[in-house]
């Protein structure tokens, strides 16, 4: 099977614009309100790699969202803030969806 490039490419520069808006809310959050903190992007593994950042930042808490998914799909998927609560060396505060 052949793959379009382009439509590749296409797809993940959409992906990158869509994550770089939703860093640049965060980030205009964090400063409205004051908070001490930053937003790090970080590519592969989503648990591991919240954990590799705050122990490289030497973070004091971790500040996380879950989707809600239910318990049998939590099991089959994976959830990472249930990994990052098991796996951090420092507080996690997880933030239910509305």
């Amino acid at each position: 099977m052949s793959v379009d490039k382009s439509l590749i490419t296409n797809l993940i520069e959409g992906e990158e614009t869509k994550v770089k808006k939703l860093a640049a809310k965060f980030e205009d959050l964090v400063k409205k309100y004051k908070i001490e903190g930053k937003i790090v992007r970080v590519n592969g593994e989503p648990g591991h790699g919240i954990i590799k950042v705050a122990e490289d930042e030497k973070a004091a808490m971790i500040v996380t969202g879950t989707r809600g998914m239910g318990t049998i799909r939590r099991k089959l998927l994976g959830s990472v803030s249930e990994y990052v609560i098991h796996h951090s060396p420092v507080p996690v505060l997880v933030c239910r969806q509305e």
